[in-house]
Order: structure tokens, then sequence, then C-alpha cells
């Protein structure tokens, strides 16, 4: 049996997860800009997990407890104090299509939405509101299931790959092996034993990859009237999050296509066996914290209309990764080998500050409208991997953010009618462009909710939110060799993907009770 060495680099461990619409800008096999989607998806933003902010936004219009995540000074319209608690579920179906077969799949998830209180002090004139509250911002539910043979390429091909964090526990397994004789270079144990250097007969692909986790924050806010019709506020908190990452990989001979004995499976000295299937299971989980600050002002033009800005801070959060991964290969005389390795891993990401700004309409024959629109620039966002060591990577990381992501506005709409004092509805649609130059995955999100009061100091909020999208993502990537320098040296490769487009429908359902405070 071969010795078996645990790979230590653990800021390789993230190239497991999902890179929609840059597969042909990666050049790394070990590490292809992951750790920049990653950040981007901290960095991308969110609506309030609240059932009326997710669907009016608060840049210039007192919504609810998560207006002040679009505009603190939002919170200043607020005519009386209430606390809130509320519920999220989120479901999202996938259909997948790789290597010319479609599949469907799901995944859901409930967390707590919201909690907080909004104080209205007693005032001779103008308003002054304060509060605190936790609410949810984003969720990153994602799940895809595959299936399909694959005549051109491996996984394995990703684990020969040199330099490769699958390294040491692909070859202990027996996924790949010695290309040649002097033992100069690996190869995939299915391109090993024909007449001509990597040939390949095919093989089975299977698996499912899922995506769960959220963000939110825990915020203090501060909003008031500083003069006649002009509010301002403020809002500092704390940002929090969780991520996790699951694959499984798996890669059947299905029709016995690699049959000869060239694996010795008992270390007697004779091979006596071939590979049946190599399953690969992965995982990653993620949490972050940091510091959010926000400001913005709103100005009453009349009793109907308001304009507001407000402007976020960047930020800075540290993320900490727990990452492992298992190789188990399966021979035709039914041994097995298996493989781990384990790493944790500490690094910061700078987040992009952004500027909001908004219209809202007032109760007029009882309809409202809020608008507003939020610049981000995504190829703001840098890494710091705080370890001398890692500076070359950490470099090309963000030399990969500053080319590849895009500055954006978000476009975001919501109408509501109070059929009376007691019952109101509410509408809402939103465009987030793609983080990505030339990114196809724009997304669509269209929301609705309604607000009916349970006793006199009791309201429930309900809404619903459905956003959809499509992309073309990197399902892995591996080294695709050119072995015509061969034999009298190793042979030259490039990086390549194996893509799966994909469409995405995703849910977001809101509850919450709204209790009137004195």
């Amino acid at each position: 049996m071969r010795p078996i060495t645990p790979a230590i680099a653990a800021m390789l461990a993230l190239f497991l997860l999902w890179t929609p619409n840059q597969s042909e800008a990666q050049t790394n096999p070990n590490n292809p800009l992951l750790y920049s989607n990653q950040a981007n998806f901290f960095a991308e933003r969110g609506f309030s997990f609240d059932p009326v902010s997710i669907t009016m936004p608060g840049t210039a219009y007192g919504a609810g407890i998560g207006s002040f995540m679009d505009n603190p000074a939002s919170v200043a319209l607020f005519d009386e104090g209430f606390t809130t608690i509320g519920l999220s579920h989120r479901i999202v179906n996938e259909e997948g299509t790789y290597l010319g077969n479609t599949r469907s799949f799901d995944a859901n998830q409930t967390n707590l939405a919201n909690i907080g209180f909004a104080y209205a002090m007693p005032t001779q004139q103008g308003s002054l509101v304060f509060g605190a509250a936790y609410t949810q911002n984003n969720s990153f539910n994602r799940a895809f299931s595959f299936s399909g043979r694959n005549e051109n390429n491996t996984i394995t091909d990703k684990f020969k790959a040199p330099g490769s964090s699958y390294a040491d526990i692909a070859f202990s397994t027996f996924a790949t092996d010695f290309g040649d004789e002097f033992e100069d270079w690996d190869e995939s144990i299915f391109r090993i034993g024909f007449d001509q250097f990597g040939d390949f007969l095919g093989i089975r692909q299977q698996g499912e990859i899922t995506q769960r986790g959220f963000s939110g924050e825990y915020s203090f806010f501060l909003g008031t009237e500083f003069q006649e019709n002009l509010m301002v506020g403020f809002s500092a908190g704390v940002m929090t999050g969780r991520f996790s990452y699951d694959r499984l990989f798996q890669e059947v001979d299905e029709f016995n296509d690699y049959n000869d004995l060239f694996i010795d499976s008992n270390d007697d000295g004779t091979p006596d066996t071939d590979i049946d299937n190599i399953l690969l299971e992965d995982q990653i989980r993620s949490s972050f914290t940091g510091f959010r600050g926000r400001a913005g002002a709103i100005y009453r033009l009349n009793n109907n209309l308001t304009i507001g800005a407000s402007y976020t801070l960047g930020s800075r959060i540290t993320v900490d990764e727990d990452f492992d991964a298992r190789i188990r290969t399966t021979f035709n005389n039914g041994v097995n080998f298996t493989d781990d390795l384990n790493s944790e891993f500490r690094y910061r990401v700078s987040l992009p500050s952004q500027i909001s700004l908004g219209v809202g309409l007032h109760d007029i024959g009882g309809l409202s409208g809020s608008f507003s629109a939020d610049y981000i620039d995504y190829s703001a966002t840098r890494i710091d991997f705080r370890d001398g060591e890692l500076f070359e990577d950490e470099m090309v990381e963000n030399d990969f953010i500053a080319e590849n992501f895009t500055d954006v506005w978000n476009l975001r709409a919501g109408l509501a009618y109070a059929v009376n004092p007691d019952f109101e509805i509410r509408g809402g649609y939103s465009f987030l462009p793609s983080r990505f130059i030339d990114g196809t995955d724009d997304r669509t999100i269209i929301s609705g909710g309604v607000s009916f009061a349970l006793s006199r100091d009791i309201r429930l909020e309900l809404a619903g939110q459905y956003a959809y999208w499509d992309e073309t993502s990197s399902v892995y990537d591996y080294a695709a060799y050119d072995y015509s320098p061969l034999p009298d040296s190793p042979p030259n490769f490039e990086f390549r993907s194996q893509e799966a487009t994909r469409t995405v429908d995703r849910w977001n359902v809101l509850a919450t009770l709204r209790f009137k405070m004195y």
C-alpha cells in the first residue's frame, strides 16, 4: 500500500465552490478563483428579510424594520414605535444540463428572518426614532444534480494537475498514478495502460452539489428630523453569516471498459485488478463576521413626495473556513482504498461600498410607491490571506476580481395600496445585473405581500419573493495534457473547465408579527 500523505494546502480548498460564467478566465486548477467568488457572495447586497422592506425599498420610504439597511434616515418616517419577529423559509429549484442530460434538484431552509424594535421618542415637533434589530439580508441556497457519460475528460484529470490539493490523497487511493516508468509526472488512472499516452475510453459521472447559508446584521440605528422636512440617520452593526458547500461526485466504469489487471490491490507485487468507481466527497463550512456602517438623508418635498440618498461604508470581514475532502476508490475485486484531507483557514475580505438613491410616494388615494437605485462596484472587492507565503495567490485572486467583476446599478421598485387601515397589499420588482463583465446571470426578482391587523396592536406581515436567472457554471476544472513532448520531457498542459448550464428558481417566503409599542 502506498504511504498516505495529508494535504495541508488549506488555501486551495475553496476551489470547490461554484464560479458562474467565468470558467474561461480561470488559469489555476487548484484555485479557480473561488475565494473571489466566495468573497462576492458575501459582498452581494441582498434585501432585508422583512416582508415590507423586501417589497418596498426604504431608500426614501419608511417600510419595515429592515428599512435602515437601505437608508437609516427612513426610520425617522415611522410615526409609531413597534417590535417585530419573523421567520423566513427559502426554496430553490435548479434545472441543470450536464453532458446533454437535464435534471432537476431542490433544497430548502428555514431561519429567523428578523427580530428587533424601533422606538419613536415623544417630540414636540419633528421626530426621533432609534432601535436595534437583527435582520437577514441574503441567502446562498443552491442545489444541482447531474448524471452523464463524459467521453473527453475525468475529474481525475483535476487530481493529476501539478500542485493540486488533491494530489496526495488521489495518488494514495490509485485515482492517479505515475505517468511513465521514470515517475516524473502524474496521470489519471483512466489514462494508464494504453498503447498511446493519454487515451481515454469515457466514464459515467454522477452526483449532486448543494450550498446553504445566509448573512445578516445585528445593528443599532437612529433617525431624526434634523431640520424641518430633512431627515438624517445612521446605523452601525455587526455582519455575520454562515455558508456550507457539499459535493458528492462519483465516476463509474459502467461498461467495464477498464478491464486490465494493472493495480496491485494487496501489495504482493502482482497486479490483480482495476478501477470500478471513484467517489469524491467534499465539505466546506464557513462563517464570517465584520462591521458595517451607514449614513443617509431623506428630504420631504411635500406631504406625498420624498427623495433620499444613503451611503454604506466599505467593510472588512473575517472568514473562517473548515475544509474536508475524501476520495474512495473501489476496484473490480471489491477492495477499496480511502484517504482524506482536512484543513482550516482564515482570511479577510474587504467589501465594496454602496450608494443608494431613491424616491418615495406616500398615500396618494391609498397608493404608495418606493423606487431605489443602488450602485456597487464589485471589482473593488479585495482578499487578504494574511500570510506572506500566499502573497502571490492573493495577487492572482485580486487581479481576477479587478479584471472580471464590474460595477452595477441594482434597480428596485414597489407599490402598496391600503384598502383600509387594517389591510394593505404590496407588489415589487427588482433587477440585479450580473457581477461579471459580460455576465449572463442577470437576476430578476418579483415580490408581493399583504399586511393585515390581527388586533388593535398586532399586525401580521406576509411576503413572497421569487427570483430567477440562467447561468453557465464550471463543475470542475482539469489539466488537459499535450503529450507531444514525450518521451524527452513531461507533457505540457493547459487548464480547462467542464461546464453545466443551470436555470435557477428561488422562493423566499416571509412571515413577521409586528407589535405596536407605546
